[in-house]
């Protein structure tokens, strides 16, 4: 499930490098931004309400078929709180809530939730409680830039001896750190967040 998960992520949130590939992305007026790929001829199609509360990011097909489909809310501050990731069919597959630190507004966890099969435990008095499948935890140093941040999986996944049975289980290697990398996380990749930005930097210049 872990790493179904991962390749989910991978393959659909993994951040564009808007300035290195420029000729790939095509504008619709105000609200629309597609990006096309060159190799398999599959393209995204971005949009965004014109209050800016609401990104679509559409995955298509190079016979335009929808493969995939996740939808971004803000609240008027402008701050990322909720995503909902649809199969090709429109069916619902995870649901995501993003949390901040109540001071310095800077993004603290991101939680995501399966909702085909809740995921649930049981408290201490029985009773059943919803948990997310995986929750990202974000820190900051004393600038607010963003250091390395901590994914946790709650389903239980493989054992490392299954993974690496041909190491020594004594091995302190075979328990080493997986490397966290911020392309996994269900952050959207916003053109118009770039756009602006860039935008910004012009204008100061």
């Amino acid at each position: 499930m872990k790493k179904a998960l991962t390749l989910l992520a991978f393959s659909l949130f993994i951040s564009p490098s808007f300035s290195r590939d420029e000729d790939l992305w095509e504008s619709k007026g105000a609200h629309v931004r597609i990006k096309r790929n060159s190799f398999d001829g599959s393209h995204v199609v971005f949009k965004r309400r014109p209050d800016d509360k609401t990104l679509t990011k559409t995955t298509k097909d190079k016979d335009n078929n929808i493969t995939m489909t996740a939808v971004y809310y803000r609240n008027d501050r402008g701050f990322l709180t909720a995503g909902r990731i649809y199969d090709g069919q429109g069916v619902m597959l995870f649901r995501v809530n993003y949390g901040y630190h109540k001071v310095t507004g800077y993004l603290v966890a991101e939680d995501m939730y399966e909702t085909r099969v809740k995921f649930e435990i049981a408290t201490a008095d029985g009773k059943m409680v919803e948990r997310p499948v995986r929750r990202i935890y974000y820190f900051y140093d004393e600038d607010g830039n963003q250091s390395k941040a901590i994914s946790l999986v709650a389903k239980k996944g493989q054992m490392a001896e299954d993974v690496f049975p041909n190491k020594n289980p004594k091995d302190a290697d075979l328990y080493n750190e997986e490397k966290f990398d911020p392309s996994k996380s269900f952050r959207p990749d916003n053109p118009f967040d770039e756009e602006k930005k860039k935008a910004q930097e012009k204008a100061n210049r």
